[in-house]
Parts: structure tokens; sequence; C-alpha cells
């Protein structure tokens, strides 16, 4: 039996080649633009690239790589997720938690004192995530505000939530 790959943690998605000397903008999925400061490897698509100028452009970042050179070869990447092994996951505070370690949690309903299911994935807005919780027969979108989400707690798989009466489970 071969152990299963982990999965990667995505930092950042590439919408768009800019310009036409190999720069492409990255929608972040970080709160560590860091991550893409100028001499960083970063892994896009599984191809090392390392970054030779970044800057911040109103929750985008401008990126060249070394070796993208031409608006051709940036276009190619348009689409593609940068990546880090889940082993590079920089801690967050105590309250945060990155959408993987919420996927998979059963959901605890205090006001109907019961199980709801268990969170399917976390889709994330504007405003605030929303926790796609489901049983297999029903589903029920969540929002992830402290009025409703009460306790995370991963190490014993639980997500205790008091949902208001306008949202139908």
């Amino acid at each position: 039996m071969t152990a299963e790959p982990e999965p990667d943690l995505r930092i950042g998605r590439v919408t768009k080649a800019h310009g036409v000397k190999g720069a492409v903008r990255i929608e972040l999925l970080t709160d560590f633009p860091d991550r893409f400061a100028a001499g960083r490897d970063v892994l896009v698509a599984g191809r090392r690239l390392r970054v030779a100028r970044s800057e911040e452009l109103g929750g985008t970042m401008l990126v060249t790589f070394e070796g993208i050179d031409d608006r051709t070869a940036a276009e190619q990447l348009a689409g593609a997720y940068f990546t880090v092994p889940l082993a590079e996951a920089r801690a967050l505070p105590a309250d945060q938690f990155y959408h993987f370690q919420l996927v998979g949690l059963t959901v605890f309903d205090t006001r109907q004192a019961r199980e709801l299911g268990r969170v399917a994935e976390v889709l994330t807005y504007a405003a605030n995530d929303v926790l796609r919780v489901t049983d297999g027969d029903h589903e029920v979108l969540i929002p992830m505000i402290r009025s409703v989400v009460r306790s995370i707690e991963p190490s014993e798989g639980t997500i205790t939530v008091d949902l208001p009466e306008d949202i139908k489970t």
C-alpha cells in the first residue's frame, strides 16, 4: 500500500498575463504576500519558478519570473495555482484556520441540538467565508461569522454553531 501524497496549500492563482515582458497578475490566496518576494522560489502547476520582481496592486500581485520573458510564456500560466507543501503552511493566530483544516469537521447546531453534517468545502466571499455542510441528503450554507460560529475544534473534529431560525436546514 502506498501513502497518498499530502495535498498542497494554494497560495495564489495566475489571473492573466500583464504587459509584453512576461509579467503575470496573481490573485492572492494567502495572508502572506511575502511568499512572492523577489528571490523566492514558488511552485506553479508543479513547476518551480524564481520570482524576479513583484509588487502588490490592490489585493493582487504583479509578478515577473526568471525565464518567463514574454507575454506568450506568461499567458501559458493563466489559471494555474501557486502552491506550497502543507508542511510549509505558516502558523495562524489561535482563532484562524486554513480551509483544509475545516473540511471534514462535523457541525453541531446548539439551537436545534443536532448534528447538521460535515463541512464539504469552504466558500470564499468578500463579506465572509461560508461553510457548505452536507449530511448526504441535505445541504446547508453557514456564514462564518462570530454570531453564528461559536467554536471550532479541529482536534476534536467539531464546529459548534448557533444557527438563526431563518437559515433552512
